[in-house]
């Protein structure tokens, strides 16, 4: 018979990209952790740099929930795990609330706080306005049924705050939670993929601090905590075991440059038997001794494009161990280093692995195909058959000459296009994988990599 237990939990919901969650909502981790709570952390969607500074904060790996790669139960199941051995756990949202595939509301931030119950309180940006923050906030509670139970109003005043406080609360089922006010000079780096990585922010520590005591001053803590402890029990989940005795070395990329994995993959991996070892492409000068496999994730390359060029021990060691037979899998950062070679926006060119015939260049925008994706195998391969389907994620800016065409490649609109490059033991291409909707993929991974 199931067990259920409290997990206490929030989640903080934007109303639109931009209004400033992943500023409040690394201020609110520091606060929390401060007062010695076990904060485990969550972020909705395919994201790998929030979670990057959650985990910098909380010292906790934050993990993903995304609708599209998992199903309503393995959401619940994926929460329950780390949250039932915590104090409190908070879940950073994506996009706007609303904001799913499409025009619609389908796999959004909704769905994560629907499916998991948990109480959520809606980020607004209110900048330039005072009532008028009212039907906005009105609108979006009424909009579908939801578990909102709060509010935090964003580049607002003090003064403001005091005055709309009682105002909302008056005319809405809702709680004022705080506020955040304007301040440019706390500020997170972003470049074209989104935010900079924590190990890029050389004054990370300092702006996390100067968030962190903006929370404790204006957020209610305790009445967050209050909305987050009323969050229905979540049944116990069994954790995975991960077996004594590893059966192969994988060699995992972790730097600057390559840094784009899901926590669940690399666990997944080692449930299956990986003992993974981390190096670095850049500074490296070979790939680890004993090692049955590689596995390069995403990230940067571009903007260490000399250095991994340059590199031309690491990249002759990568190049034998291919001839060798070990097994390579390459996802979209890694793609790139995988290729011939990488060629800036100004047709600037530096020479990569060259393990797949085609040359990538930068792009000054975002690729169109990109976003959720359901990649269905058109042949046999040693990493799945035939008729396979993975749910993938795609997002970058640059373009192959040659994807590869082992997947037809399928978003929710119907668009189509063929991508994954697959051929003998590597498989290589923009597409991340998110091994818990595909753990045949791992499996064989680390089953290849255990010959060696």
């Amino acid at each position: 018979m199931s067990e259920k237990q409290e997990m206490p939990r929030i989640l903080l919901a934007g109303a639109n990209s931009g209004c400033g969650k992943t500023s409040i909502t690394c201020g609110i981790l520091k606060a929390l952790t401060d007062r010695n709570m076990n904060i485990q952390s969550y972020k909705c969607g395919p994201d790998y740099i929030d979670p990057m500074l959650h985990g910098h904060i909380t010292g906790t790996d934050c993990r993903n929930l995304d609708p599209f790669f998992s199903s309503e139960e393995d959401l619940r199941r994926l929460m329950a795990k780390d949250s039932q051995d915590v104090d409190f756990s908070v879940i950073e949202g994506v996009m706007g609330y609303y904001d799913g595939i499409g025009v619609s509301s389908e796999k959004s931030t909704h769905t994560v706080s629907q499916v998991t119950e948990t109480p959520t309180i809606l980020i607004v940006n209110v900048k330039g306005m005072s009532g008028t923050m009212i039907p906005i906030i009105r609108g979006l509670l009424e909009y579908r049924e939801n578990p909102v139970k709060g509010v935090i109003l964003n580049r607002c005043s003090k003064g403001l705050y005091t005055l709309m406080k009682p105002e909302i609360e008056a005319q809405l089922p809702i709680k004022v939670v705080g506020y955040f006010p304007q301040n440019d000079g706390v500020h997170i780096g972003s470049r074209h993929l989104g935010l900079m990585t924590a190990a890029e922010i050389t004054n990370l520590d300092e702006v996390i601090t100067l968030l962190g005591e903006v929370a404790k001053e204006c957020i209610d803590l305790d009445m967050l905590l209050e909305l987050g402890q009323s969050a229905p029990p979540l049944e116990k989940v069994q954790k995975p075991v991960v077996p004594d005795i590893r059966r192969a070395r994988i060699a995992v990329a972790w730097d600057k440059a390559f840094c784009f994995y899901y926590i669940e993959n690399l666990e997944i991996l080692e449930q299956a038997g990986a003992e993974l070892v981390f190096f670095s492409p850049i500074k490296d000068r070979e790939l680890p001794e004993n090692i049955g496999g590689i596995y390069l994730g995403g990230g940067y390359p571009e903007a260490y494009r000399e250095e991994l060029s340059e590199n031309l021990t690491m990249k002759e060691s990568i190049r034998q161990a291919v001839i060798d037979g070990k097994p390579v899998i390459a996802e979209c950062g890694g793609f790139m280093y995988a290729c011939e070679n990488l060629i800036e926006t100004d047709e600037s060119s530096r020479r990569m692995l060259g393990l797949i015939p085609t040359d990538v260049q930068m792009t000054p925008k975002l690729s169109m195909q990109f976003g959720y994706v359901t990649a269905t195998a058109r042949k046999d391969t040693p990493f799945f058959d035939c008729g396979a389907q993975m749910r993938v994620h795609e997002f970058h800016y640059s373009k192959a000459s040659r994807r590869g065409d082992t997947c037809e490649m399928e978003k929710h609109s119907g668009k189509k296009w063929q991508g994954i490059y697959c051929e003998g033991n590597v498989m290589a291409g923009y597409p991340h994988f998110y091994f818990h909707n595909c753990p045949d993929v791992a499996k064989r991974f680390v089953d290849m990599a255990a010959e060696f």
